[in-house]
C-alpha cells in the first residue's frame, strides 16, 4: 500500500502547487504531473492485482468517533482504481485546453486542485474499509464535483443546476450513513469487514439495510428516477467535468453496490429481481429522454442514467446467480457489468469531449442551431461518430463485448426454467429495444450537429479544436477501439473481480465468462474485416477526390436553385414521430408565435423542448406545498370527542414528562 500512499502525497503536492503558482499554465502543468505520478503509482499497485488476484489490509487505530482506519485493496479495488485515475489524468489535459482561452481572466488553478481533489478522493472510497473515512472521501467527492459543475457561477441557471446536485448528492448520503447507522447499532463497530456478520443473516433489518443502500448508490449514480440533478449538471458544468461525472466519479455509486455485495454473502431472490427492475426502468426511461433532448450535453447525460441501468442489469444477473447457486450467471451477469462500467467510462467520456469542442468551436450546444461542422471539425466529427457506434452496443466495439456478456447472461440456460427464465428473456427483449432507441439517438446528434448545412447563419465554426482537446479524445478513441477488436483483453481486465464474486459460491472454480471469448472471436474477425475495408474505401476516396473532376451542371430542382437549411431536419423533427409514441412520459413544451398573414415576413419562431417529467412532477409537488397541507389539515375529524381525547392524551403525556424530568434533576 505505500505506492497508494505515495499517489495520495502527489495529489496533495499537486493540489498546493495549483492554488500557491500564480500562472495558469503553471498551475495546469502542476497538477497534470502531480496526477501521472499518482496514475502511475496507482497502476504499479493495482495492475499485478487484476493479474494474479490477492489483497492488501491495513488497520490503523483512531480516536472516536472514528475508531479505526482500516485499508484494503483487492481486486475490485484495483479495478476502480486502475482507470478511473489515468481518465481523470486525461481529463486534467482535456482542461488544459478547454479553459485556456479563461487564463488571462479566471484563476483556473481551482480547477485543477479540484480535479486533484476528485482523485483523491477515489483513493479514499476505493481503499477505505472503515464507515468513517469512506464517508469523508465520498462527502469530499461530492462537494469538490460541485465546485467543479458551478465554474460559471455568475449565471443564474449553472448555480440553480449546481445547487440541485448538492441537495440531491446528500439525500443519498442521508440515505447512506442511516444504511450504516443500522448496522452499527447491531455490530458495534464502523469496520466494513464487521457489516458482514449483520449482512450475511437473512432478517428484516438486512432488508432495510440492503434498500437504504440500493437508494443511496442509485441517487450517487443517478438511476431513474433519482436522475433529476444529471441533465441540467452535465449542461451547466465545464466540459471535461461533464465528461468526468458520467463516466468516472458518479461509478463511486455501483462501486457500493458491488463492495456491499461481497459483504452480503448470498442474497435472497428479491433482491436480483428488485435490482433487475430498478435497473430496467432506469435503462428504459434513460433512452427515451435521450432521444427527444435538443441540448447535446443534457441528451448525454440522460444516456448516462440508460447505461448504468445497463450495467445494473448485470448486476441483477449476478445476485439471482448467487441466489440459484450458478457459477454462469454470476460471472456473466457481474462480469459484463463490470466490463461496461469501463466501456461506458471511455466512450461516455469522448462523446462530452466532443461536445466539449461544439461548444468551443461554436458557442453553442443546441442541436436545432447546428449543422455542417464535420467539414470545419473533421476530427471531432469522426471521434463523436466512434463514441456514437460504441454507446450503441454495435460491433466492433467495446460496448458490444459488454452487453454481449449481460445478453448472455440474461439468455443462459443456467436460470430455472419457467417463470424466471421468462422474465429474463422480456428484459433481454427491453435491452435490445434500449440498444436500437440508443442508435436512433446518437444517428440524430451525429447527423444534425455534423452533416448537412449549418441550420443558423449566425453560429460560425472557429474551426478544429487544439491538440490538448484532441489528444484525450483520441486515446479514448483507441482505449474503446482495442477493446472492442480484442474482447479477449477486456474480459482478463475483469476476470479477478468476477472471480470475488465467484468465490461466495464454494462450488466455483473458474469464471465461466471466459468461455464467451470463443464466442466472441468470429465477431472480432468480421470486425478486423470491416475496419480493414473501411480504410481501404477511405484511401481510395481520397485517391479519387484527388484526381481531375468533369465539369457538372446543377440539375433542374423544380424552382429551387439550392437546398436551405430550412430544408433539412431538425432535431426535433427527426425524433417527433418516435417521441409523440410515448407522448405522456415525453412531455414537449412549446414557445410559438405563428405567422398571421399570407406572405409573413419572417417574424414567426416555434421553439420546442422535451421536458422532464419526474422533475416536472416533483417541483410541482414543492410548489403546490402549502395548499397540500391545507387540505390534509381539512380532513382531519372535528368531533369534540376526537378533540378532547387527543388534548388529554398530549395533557397526560406533559405531565408524565415534567414529572419525570423533576424526579431526575434529584
Amino acid at each position: 500500500m505505500i505506492l497508494v500512499l505515495i499517489a495520495a502525497l502527489a495529489l496533495l503536492s499537486g493540489v498546493v502547487l495549483a492554488i500557491a503558482l500564480r500562472n495558469n499554465v503553471h498551475r495546469g502543468w502542476a497538477s497534470i504531473a502531480s496526477q501521472g505520478v499518482a496514475s502511475a503509482c496507482v497502476l504499479a499497485q493495482a495492475i499485478p492485482m487484476l493479474v494474479r488476484g490477492g489483497e492488501a489490509r491495513s488497520v490503523y487505530a483512531w480516536s472516536y468517533p472514528v475508531e479505526t482506519v482500516a485499508f484494503q485493496m483487492d481486486a475490485l479495488s484495483a479495478f476502480f482504481l486502475a482507470w478511473s485515475l489515468p481518465l481523470t489524468l486525461l481529463g486534467t489535459i482535456y482542461a488544459f485546453g478547454y479553459l485556456r482561452p479563461n487564463f488571462k481572466t479566471r484563476n483556473a488553478g481551482v480547477q485543477f486542485a479540484l480535479l486533484n481533489v476528485v482523485s483523491l478522493s477515489f483513493i479514499m472510497i476505493y481503499t477505505f474499509e472503515s464507515a468513517m473515512p469512506f464517508l469523508l472521501g465520498w462527502e469530499i467527492a461530492a462537494l469538490a464535483a460541485w465546485l467543479l459543475v458551478i465554474w460559471e457561477y455568475r449565471n443564474q441557471k449553472i448555480r440553480f443546476a449546481g445547487f440541485n446536485y448538492l441537495v440531491s448528492t446528500h439525500v443519498g448520503m442521508f440515505f447512506l450513513v442511516a444504511a450504516f447507522m443500522v448496522m452499527y447499532s447491531q455490530t458495534g463497530s464502523m469496520d466494513f469487514l464487521s457489516f458482514a456478520t449483520l449482512l450475511h443473516t437473512p432478517s428484516s433489518l438486512r432488508d432495510v439495510t440492503f434498500v437504504l443502500l440500493i437508494t443511496s448508490f442509485g441517487l450517487k449514480s443517478a438511476f431513474f428516477p433519482f436522475h433529476t440533478w444529471l441533465p441540467r449538471a452535465h449542461s451547466a458544468a465545464p466540459a471535461h467535468v461533464s465528461a468526468l461525472m458520467s463516466g468516472v466519479i458518479h461509478k463511486a455509486g455501483l462501486y457500493g453496490l458491488l463492495r456491499f455485495t461481497l459483504l452480503m454473502g448470498d442474497p435472497e431472490p428479491w433482491m436480483g429481481w428488485y435490482l433487475i427492475g430498478f435497473s430496467t426502468l432506469s435503462a428504459v426511461a434513460g433512452v427515451l429522454y435521450t432521444s427527444a433532448q435538443r441540448d447535446l450535453k443534457r441528451l448525454l447525460g440522460y444516456s448516462s442514467t440508460e447505461n448504468v441501468g445497463i450495467a445494473g442489469i448485470g448486476f441483477g444477473v449476478g445476485y439471482l446467480g448467487l441466489c440459484w447457486h450458478q457459477p454462469a450467471l454470476i460471472a456473466l451477469g457481474f462480469g459484463g457489468g463490470i466490463l461496461h462500467l469501463l466501456n461506458h467510462a471511455l466512450f461516455k467520456c469522448l462523446l462530452f469531449y466532443a461536445a466539449g469542442a461544439v461548444y468551443t468551436s461554436t458557442h453553442t450546444i443546441d442541436l436545432e442551431r447546428l449543422g455542417g461542422l464535420s467539414r470545419k471539425m473533421p476530427w471531432t466529427g469522426g471521434f463523436f461518430l466512434l463514441g456514437g457506434l460504441a454507446i450503441s452496443a454495435l460491433p466492433p466495439l467495446n460496448g458490444f463485448v459488454s452487453e454481449f456478456l449481460i445478453y448472455s447472461g440474461l439468455f443462459s440456460q443456467a436460470a430455472p426454467a419457467g417463470m424466471e427464465r421468462g422474465l429474463l428473456v422480456v428484459v433481454g427483449a427491453l435491452l435490445a429495444f434500449v440498444g436500437g432507441v440508443s442508435a436512433l439517438s446518437m444517428v440524430r446528434a451525429h447527423g444534425i450537429t455534423f452533416l448537412g448545412a449549418p441550420r443558423d447563419p449566425a453560429i460560425h465554426s472557429s474551426g478544429e479544436v487544439k491538440a490538448p482537446m484532441l489528444l484525450p479524445m483520441a486515446v479514448h478513441a483507441v482505449g474503446m477501439v482495442a477493446l472492442g477488436l480484442l474482447p479477449v483483453v477486456g474480459l482478463s481486465i475483469v476476470n479477478q473481480p468476477a472471480t470475488l464474486f465467484l468465490e461466495l459460491q464454494p462450488q466455483a472454480h473458474a469464471v465461466a465468462f471466459m468461455k464467451v471469448a470463443d464466442g466472441l472471436w468470429p465477431i472480432t474477425q468480421i470486425g478486423v474485416l470491416v475496419v480493414a475495408l473501411v480504410l481501404v474505401l477511405a484511401v481510395l476516396r481520397r485517391w479519387l477526390v484527388g484526381r481531375p473532376q468533369p465539369a457538372s451542371v446543377g440539375t433542374w430542382g423544380c424552382g429551387y436553385p439550392a437546398v436551405s437549411p430550412r430544408m433539412q431536419y431538425t432535431g426535433t423533427s427527426f425524433s417527433r414521430h418516435f417521441a409523440s409514441i410515448f407522448e405522456t412520459f415525453l412531455p414537449h413544451r412549446e414557445r410559438k408565435k405563428l405567422p398571421e398573414t399570407c406572405f409573413p415576413a419572417g417574424t414567426g419562431h416555434l421553439n420546442t423542448h422535451c421536458a422532464d417529467a419526474v422533475e416536472r412532477r416533483m417541483f410541482e409537488i414543492l410548489g403546490n406545498g402549502d395548499k397540500t397541507v391545507a387540505r390534509m389539515a381539512k380532513r382531519i375529524p372535528e368531533e369534540p370527542r376526537f378533540s378532547f381525547g387527543i388534548g388529554l392524551v398530549v395533557l397526560v403525556t406533559m405531565i408524565g414528562l415534567l414529572l419525570f424530568g423533576t424526579g431526575s434533576l434529584r
